[in-house]
Order: structure tokens, then sequence, then C-alpha cells
């Protein structure tokens, strides 16, 4: 998972205490408790929190002897928590650990106040709840999202010296995960800190304690994607931007010291190495090493083709052209010089292009065509060539479409209304679409009354696709038209 994900992740996972009961208990529930809670678990899974609430709170006077009361406690706080009162639900998870305190629903409960405390923005109580979980359900999945919500409340607050030691437990400790996710992305960002503190060494030694059989090109990858786009820049602001060269240089040399098995991993970690100095920024050395692993390789079309990508992010298209031409797939070549020229916006090259391709490339005329009828339409304005590209692409019905478009463009709208019948004859998966996009070139033409009729036998003979909501949408907010999805007219249209 990318580290950029990590604190996305997290708080999705803490958004909820809200779990379903562990199957070993409830076959010990009576017919009678299963009913109840049956009753309350439907409202809680359609996020009904109140009809939730009542049915829990029903089933705790009815079997308060049950031993899962403590779960139709906990259940009872939380749809508390989900209706916005948070201090009352506070109040409503302490009943679960007074009255259960032995239940592993309590645990659940102290964690859930914790996150409540999070949410009124109590930082230092927030703590204080969650380290209780941590210390007495260290290693219960909640346990788990209770020690990943200190880190990020010890992260936002600047304490890393406190945040370290939780998120290493995370990465390596031994605690039953909620999801795999969560101990995969501790690793990665524990191995980014590590790298941000010129710890190489300790950096890799994580990653060799997780990963043994691959173990440095797991490292070269993870140390990659920490230097990728805006990773450390997020975490570590403009400190560790102006790092990431340094962190790059201490990486690479580190990889370059370690033992190969074979030649092809060796092979892979200089790839690897010229990706992160790329991503690091470090332009000089990148290009050196691309260049360097292209002429060393030279049938190997994917160190080439990245060479290339890397040249033509940064804004070095003409060196780009140069690196495809030495593709041993011309195909793909071609196709990236004619893009390439498009990146410029030299529409006219890359037209050129892809017209030199038909004839040094036939058995790819359909995609060819395709793509110039794109360029012709949605970049030049040439609706005539556009169309007639279309026609010979080969892609019905996505190119008949195309075709109603172009020819709607052009203010042919009677034309683009007998392309899309076409559709509706011939496609009938696309047919709801196509008699979608009719009521539009009915409505640009000003027949008003035939798009209202057209909208409405959308809603009427496709109601179970997204375009009757389109239709019954465009009915009543641009006609004022109040019909059901159905198609039919409601009582005051009537």
């Amino acid at each position: 998972m990318a580290i950029g994900h990590f604190l996305l992740f997290t708080f999705l996972l803490a958004s909820s205490a809200h779990a379903r009961l562990a199957p070993e208990r409830w076959v010990r529930l009576t017919e009678e408790e299963r009913h109840q809670l049956t009753r309350a678990e439907r409202y809680a899974d359609q996020s009904n929190w109140k009809s939730a609430r009542s049915e829990y709170e029903l089933f705790l006077q009815l079997h308060t002897k049950s031993e899962v009361a403590s779960y139709a406690q906990l259940m009872f706080a939380e749809c508390t928590r989900r209706l916005g009162q948070v201090n009352t639900a506070i109040g409503e998870f302490r009943n679960v650990i007074d009255y259960f305190p032995d239940a592993i629903d309590a645990g659940s409960a102290q964690y859930s106040i914790g996150l409540c405390q999070t949410q009124t923005g109590d930082s230092e109580e927030a703590v204080k709840a969650f380290e209780k979980v941590i210390t007495k359900w260290s290693t219960n999945d909640f346990g788990a999202l209770a020690r990943s919500e200190v880190c990020k409340i010890y992260w936002r607050l600047g304490k890393p010296e406190k945040w370290l030691p939780h998120m290493e437990y995370l990465a390596t400790g031994p605690y039953q995960a909620p999801d795999n996710t969560l101990r995969s992305s501790a690793q990665h960002r524990i191995v980014m800190h590590r790298l941000f503190e010129k710890k190489t060494a300790e950096a890799f030694g994580l990653v060799d304690s997780v990963r043994k059989k691959d173990a440095v090109l797991v490292f070269a990858q993870w140390t990659a994607d920490a230097l990728h786009g805006h990773h450390i820049p997020t975490f570590y602001g403009e400190k560790g931007t102006k790092l990431r060269t340094t962190i790059a240089t201490n990486a690479v040399a580190f990889i370059e010291k370690q033992p190969t098995a074979t030649p092809e991993e060796k092979t892979a970690l200089e790839h690897w190495c010229a990706r992160i100095h790329a991503n690091s920024g470090n332009v000089p050395v990148a290009t050196a090493r691309f260049a360097a692993l292209s002429k060393k390789f030279p049938e190997n079309d994917t160190f080439r083709s990245e060479y290339a990508a890397y040249l033509r992010a940064g804004g070095k298209r003409g060196e780009a052209r140069l690196v495809y031409r030495e593709l041993k797939n011309q195909y793909v070549a071609d196709t990236e010089i004619a893009e390439t020229y498009g990146e410029e916006n030299n529409w006219k090259s890359t037209i050129e292009a892809y017209q030199a391709m038909l004839n040094k490339h036939p058995q790819h005329a359909d995609a060819i065509q395709w793509r110039l009828g794109e360029v012709f339409y949605q970049r030049t304005g040439q609706y005539k060539e556009a169309i007639a590209c279309y026609n010979q692409s080969q892609r019905e019905p996505q190119s008949l479409f195309r075709i109603a478009e172009c020819q709607g463009a052009m203010k042919q709208h009677d034309a683009s209304i007998q392309t899309l019948v076409g559709v509706l004859n011939f496609f009938k998966s696309a047919a709801p679409e196509a008699q979608y996009k009719i009521a539009g070139h009915y409505a640009a033409k000003g027949d008003k009354e035939a798009a209202i009729r057209t909208l409405k036998t959308v809603c009427k003979v496709y109601l179970n696709t997204s375009w009757a909501g389109r239709a019954h949408q465009d009915l009543t907010l641009t006609y004022g038209v109040d019909v059901t999805l159905g198609g039919a007219a409601k009582k005051e249209e009537k």
C-alpha cells in the first residue's frame, strides 16, 4: 500500500466501533435473543441509528442477564454516538466498562470513548483512553486501532519520540490486525522515518526482519515509494523535501553494497536505484543511470520506455522521442512519439504521425483510426475528418456515439438522431444511453415536446438503469415535469 494512503486508511478504520457479534457468541443465544438482536442489527446495517438504538435498548430490557448484554449496551452507545450525542455516548460506553468489566466489549467501549474524545477535540483525554486500551488489550484488533489513533495524535502534536514505539509495534508486534494493510502501512511508514533520520541500515533492518527472502529488492522498492511524489513532504514538510536527494544517495549506496544472488536480481536493483534517484528529483544522476541501463540492455524495452517516460515527465520530449525510436516494439514507439507531440499541443504533427502509422502498422489500424478520430474531434474540431476515422475504427457502439457527437457539434441533429437510432436497433445494451442522448438532440434542435416524450420513454423502458435517473432529473429540473421513474405522470401533472 502506498505510504501516502496510511492516514486515510487508519481514519476509515477508526470511524466506527460497529462490528457484528462474533459467530461463537451468536450460536449461544436463545431464539428470543436472536430475534431481537437481528432487528437491531438490521437497522444498524442500514445506518438507521435511531431505530437501531431503540431495538438495542429493548434487548437490554428484555434480556438483562444475557451473555451478550454487554454487546447490546456497546451498540446502544455507538448508536448514540452516530446520532451526534457524543458526550452522552461517552457515558453509555462507560456503562459497558462499569457493568461488564470482564467482557471483551469493555475493550471496544474504551476504544470508542477515545474516539468520542477525539471528536470533541480533547486530544489529552483521548490519548489516555486509547492508552488504557493498549495496556489491557494490546493484541486485540481494537487495541491495534487504538494504537493507530495514538500515533496520529502524537504525530499531530509533534511528538515523534512517543509516536515511534507505537508505530514500530504496529509494524512488527504480535496483534490481531483488523486488516493486513494496517501492518503493511506501518512497516512502510517506519522505513520512511528511518530513511528521513538518515538511519538507512535500521530502515533496511525492518524490511529484512519481515521479508528475509528478497529483503534488498523490497527495501529498494519501499525506498522508491517513500521518495515518490508527496509522501516525504507530507509528513516532514520543507525539511523532508530538502533531504530527498540525500536520502536517495544514502539508500542507493547502501543497496549497492549488499550481495546479490543472481544477475537478474542485480539488474532489478540497478533499475530500482535509477527510480530512487528519479523520485528524489536528482535529475542528472537519474538520467545517467537510465541511460546506462538502456545502453547495457539494448533489447530491454521496459528500461527504454521508462527512461523515455522519465524524460517526458521532465519536459524533455525531444530527448524522449530519441529514446522511443530505439524501442524494439515500433508500434509502441510510434504511438508514444505521436502522443509527445500532442503534449506540446502540436496536433498537426500528432495527426501526421498517426496517419503514417496506418501504412506502417496495418494490424493496428482500428486503434490508430480511433485515436485519430479523438484528436480530430476533441483537439482540432475537424468533425468530418473525425467521423471518417470513427467509421474506420470498428469500435461500435462507441464509435457511433462519437459520430453522433460530431454531428451534433456541426448542428446536424437529425443526422445525430438517426445515428443513435442505429445504436437502439443493433446494440441493445447501449440502448438506454442512446435513447437519453436522442432526447438531448431533440432539445438542441428546439423540439421540446419530443425531448420530453423521449425522456419519459427512458424512465419507462429502462427503469433500472442510471440513464433513467438522469432522464427523471432532466424532466424535473429542466422541464418542470414531475413523473415517476416508471414514466407515469404524477397526479398534479394529470
